[in-house]
């Protein structure tokens, strides 16, 4: 009878055992609401070219939250199939680093992989490597929002940091968004996730923290602009709280670690007579102000008891801080963005500064369960918008800088890092420029009748700063000023516009894919092409945490640090030790 007892538990075992290694649960979506699916998604109207078929309209989708979530689990599945097969084991990263190059499109990565080589003179510049270059993982994310076939930052941001695709300008919040409810279309992000695994967390920006990309780590609200009170329109005060007030009044905002960047304006500590040197252009040079009175700065360090906090507004200030002893900084270093780093005002940090800052603060070796940091490299995207070439290129050598300096102060062994853009531009490398030309210099030779420069836009505010005054009804190289005409000082200014073809004040993004590049624990679920929203899904599996940690029962066996033991070893033992005590008794 014994003996028959323990070939029962035996078998038991056994079945529990081939249970758990051929089933990948599935998790609850963390959606706030994901049983309001609120109006249905509907195809934007047929081009000015083509009329659409009212004869056979296309079958509606709600593409919401729910939608979105299958989506990123069915690309997850089948990634951990084909490691399967090739026997990979994806390990679990204790600390995780996303750095977004804004509007880091494959263009701007080569041009500015060679515009690091030729401005540290390092050889003909074709030859360089980003920081990035030699991660061992690729892969390519679709970029566009559900109702927009080229996409904005806000809405990618969201596929990115809560897994889930949505429209143009919405933070933090699915398709089913409104105007008048601030509940409807809520979505959880990784760092709402990670928090809620006991892991620190923090966000690094060279733009105003409350701009869109940094913003939808945090914030959940209808439109990206909403940054501050007075921006946020009569139909919609009273139900949507602005980003600015999000940050400190709601989780995951206002238990940060560390916050890192511009926009003193937007959290009502505007600093008079500030200094700037060099005068850019654009909308995105305007930053709103608080019609509420409220020092947002101060509230901020009113949060909490016995932690400490710290508030710093320079780069000396900051050089300053004891990082260890430190619970959370909140660095905040202009009234709008950061200047260019091609004009970096005094009292300024770097990206790469501001990085390192953060790894200090963040990192507190076995004493933590890691953490979770985005640093965003903003103004690459703004540079582009106006033209700015040589801007964009040095906004890119400072991104390179700070994702090297993130390798090499941290454990390769437990830190994924995973570098992207957001969404590309209408930016090209054309022409055949000799090998080690100047990436911002002349495509062709000047005795040529039409001379132009290998970085060109398709549009943008370039186009009347290159056209000639008496162009009306020209044709050809008549249209253009010649660029031999422009002075070297001119061309090397940090506002010279490269030539746009088509006169927009605001250059446009592209909507190609863009290129991921990962590295560390989880890396190897970074292959082929995906929805951009999968890479929330990665950090998620990778990290033990949010929708993707039922994912894996590695993640219920211990810390999400380096697990060597986990369920179905224990099951698979106990069953192999009772077959064995069943045999020799």
């Amino acid at each position: 009878m014994y003996r028959i007892i323990k070939l029962i538990c035996a078998c038991a075992l056994l079945c529990q055992y081939v249970r758990t290694a051929s089933v990948v649960p599935q998790s609850a979506i963390h959606a706030l609401n994901s049983t309001d699916l609120g109006v249905e998604f509907v195809p934007l109207e047929a081009s000015t070219t083509e009329k659409a078929d009212k004869s056979s309209p296309a079958k509606k989708t709600i593409e919401d939250a729910a939608f979105w979530h299958d989506i990123a689990m069915k690309q997850l599945r089948k990634t951990l199939k084909v490691a399967k097969k090739t026997q990979e084991k994806s390990r679990k990263a204790k600390n995780i680093i996303i750095f977004i190059g804004d509007g880091m499109g494959l263009t701007t990565i080569t041009a500015g992989r060679i515009f690091k080589g030729q401005h540290l003179r390092h050889g003909f510049g074709e030859e360089e490597m980003l920081a990035f270059d030699e991660f061992p993982y690729t892969g390519l994310a679709k970029t566009y929002n559900v109702d927009k076939q080229v996409p904005d930052s806000a809405g990618t941001a969201t596929a990115m940091f809560c897994g889930i695709k949505t429209d143009y300008g919405a933070i933090g919040m699915d398709t089913t968004r409104s105007k008048v409810n601030a509940n409807q279309g809520r979505l959880k992000s990784i760092m709402d996730w990670a928090q809620a695994e006991g892991k620190r967390t923090g966000i690094v920006t060279s733009t105003r923290i409350t701009h869109a990309t940094p913003a939808s780590t945090y914030a959940r609200i209808y439109h990206r602009d909403w940054e501050c009170d007075t921006k946020v329109p009569a139909e919609s005060v009273g139900k949507h709280v602005d980003i600015a007030r999000q940050l400190v009044e709601n989780a995951p905002g206002n238990k940060f670690n560390v916050i890192m960047g511009g926009g003193l304006s937007p959290m009502g500590a505007l600093r008079a007579n500030e200094p700037n040197t060099v005068r850019f252009e654009g909308d995105t040079e305007k930053v709103c102000t608080r019609g509420d009175g409220r020092n947002l700065v101060q509230e901020w360090l009113k949060l909490g008891s016995n932690e400490s906090r710290v508030f710093v507004q320079s780069q000396e200030d900051l050089s300053k801080v004891n990082f260890k002893d430190t619970e959370h900084l909140l660095g905040l270093f202009r009234n709008n963005h950061l200047t260019y780093a091609i004009a970096r005002q005094e009292g300024e940090p770097s990206l790469k500064e501001m990085t390192l800052a953060a790894l200090q603060v963040l990192e507190r070796g076995d004493k933590s369960n890691g953490f979770v940091l985005m640093v965003e490299g903003g103004r690459i995207d703004q540079a582009h918008h106006q033209n700015y070439a040589r801007a964009a290129m040095h906004e890119v050598l400072e991104f390179d800088m700070a994702v090297q300096a993130a390798m090499d102060n941290t454990n390769e062994e437990e830190t994924l890092v995973i570098v992207t853009a957001d969404h590309s531009h209408s930016v090209t490398l054309n022409g055949y420029p000799k090998r080690g030309a100047d990436i911002l210099g002349f495509a062709n030779k000047t005795t040529e009748l039409v001379v132009y420069e290998t970085i060109s836009y398709a549009n943008g505010p370039g186009y009347y700063e290159h056209l000639a005054n008496n162009s009306v009804g020209a044709i050809g190289a008549e249209v253009w000023l010649p660029l031999e005409e422009f002075t070297t000082n001119q061309r090397m200014s940090p506002t010279y516009r490269h030539r746009a073809t088509i006169p927009l004040n605001d250059e446009t993004h592209g909507g190609e894919d863009v290129i991921v590049f990962a590295n560390g624990p989880g890396s190897d679920l970074v292959r082929g092409v995906f929805e951009q929203n999968y890479l929330a899904y990665v950090m998620s599996y990778a990290g033990c945490m949010g929708p993707a940690k039922d994912a894996d029962d590695r993640c219920h066996a211990g810390s999400s640090g380096t697990i060597s033991l986990n369920k179905q070893s224990f099951v698979f033992m106990g069953t192999l030790l009772l077959l064995l005590n069943l045999f020799y008794s």
